[in-house]
């Protein structure tokens, strides 16, 4: 979606905003006036995957994105996984597209895992720290 907004012009994404009903000019309301409740905790864990068929292997980046929400002790949590795949196109030339998690290994499988576990804990952490 970055990657998107960033090609347009000032006027494309103006009528961009329109098009969905947003008022382009309207000022972003302070985080002060957003929903008292906690949203999820979300991010992203980028690593390299190499894929290997027929004797040859190539390798792209890839990414799982992951959110959830903490629960005691426990995290509950959906992710996916995306992988940078080029389009045989010219623009664009490459694209994120999904993957299936049997395409992992069980150990990098559970290791991705315990690192968005990490992270959101570790946000979560970081969030009762700023809001006491």
């Amino acid at each position: 979606m970055n990657e998107v907004l960033r090609r347009l012009t000032d006027a494309q994404t103006r009528k961009l905003a329109r098009s969905v009903k947003l008022d382009p000019d309207q000022a972003v309301p302070s985080p002060l006036m957003q929903a008292s409740r906690p949203q999820p905790l979300e991010g992203e864990i980028d690593f390299d995957i190499t894929i290997m068929a027929l004797g040859n292997a190539v390798t792209w980046p890839a990414k799982m994105l992951w959110a959830g929400e903490l629960h005691g002790h426990g995290l509950q949590m959906q992710s996916s996984l995306h992988i940078l795949i080029p389009t045989r196109e010219d623009d664009p030339a490459f694209l994120w597209d999904g993957f299936d998690y049997r395409m992992l290994p069980p150990a990098a499988d559970d290791r991705l895992f315990e690192l968005a576990e990490e992270a959101a804990r570790s946000a979560a952490a970081s969030a009762g720290k700023s809001n006491p």
